[in-house]
């Protein structure tokens, strides 16, 4: 009886070690290291605030800026999704609809186009960082309230009411200031409300930014 004891405490031993390495890998499978940003001239400094984060914590942003594009641009794109398979994001960031915040009927003009986005993304986990306000102008809540019902809360950063300094006071652009601001809050919303599993540990100085491995930037002019 004595020798069964010891013979399933000793197998307990060799199990024990294979069973929790299997759980801590489990439990950090999902965890996000590559992140893909793509969206309009507001993108470029967002992600790289964002890849700041990256650096101190261990993911990197892959990052495709398209000056002046609109919501229907990216989803009649044929490269959006080879892009996307190109770059095997576990995240993507999408900063759009700033060309269209005056839209007033977006459930008929845009609707379709943020299905195709949604699409090409897959089962990957999509995050939509809405336009900021423009000063200057009181339009900008139906596209915002839009968004916010059709992409839901746990994929639609609100941005429209946050106060952030400008390049000019009628530019909608923040400056790098607002920038920085901006990402930030962002960050802090993932972290609250546990969206997507970027783990942050440690916050970069407010005067860091950084490129990650990838950045394209395409003139208003210029394809996808």
């Amino acid at each position: 009886m004595k020798k069964l004891y010891l013979l399933g405490v000793l197998c307990m031993l060799i199990l024990f070690p294979a069973n929790a390495e299997e759980e801590k890998h489990d439990a950090g499978k999902d965890e996000v290291r590559n992140v893909l940003f793509i969206g309009d001239s507001m993108t470029g400094w967002l992600s790289e605030r964002l890849n700041a984060y990256g650096r101190l914590n261990g993911f990197d942003v892959s990052t495709i800026v398209w000056d002046g594009s609109t919501i229907n641009k990216w989803a009649n794109s044929t490269k959006l999704q080879k892009n996307i398979l190109l770059q095997e994001p576990d995240a993507i960031f999408v900063s759009l609809g700033m060309n269209e915040l005056f839209e007033q009927h977006p459930e008929t003009r845009l609707n379709t186009a943020v299905d195709k986005i949604l699409n090409a993304a897959g089962d990957i986990p999509i995050l939509w960082v809405g336009p900021p306000s423009w000063p200057g102008h009181n339009k900008g809540e139906v596209l915002n309230d839009w968004l916010a019902d059709k992409l839901g809360e746990k994929h639609f950063f609100r941005s429209f009411d946050l106060e952030l300094p400008r390049q000019s006071p009628k530019n909608p652009h923040p400056s790098r200031a607002g920038m920085v601001k901006w990402m930030d809050s962002v960050v802090e919303w993932i972290e609250k409300e546990n969206i997507i599993p970027l783990q942050i540990v440690e916050k970069p100085d407010a005067s860091q930014m950084s490129r990650g491995k990838v950045f394209i930037y395409k003139r208003m002019n210029e394809t996808l």
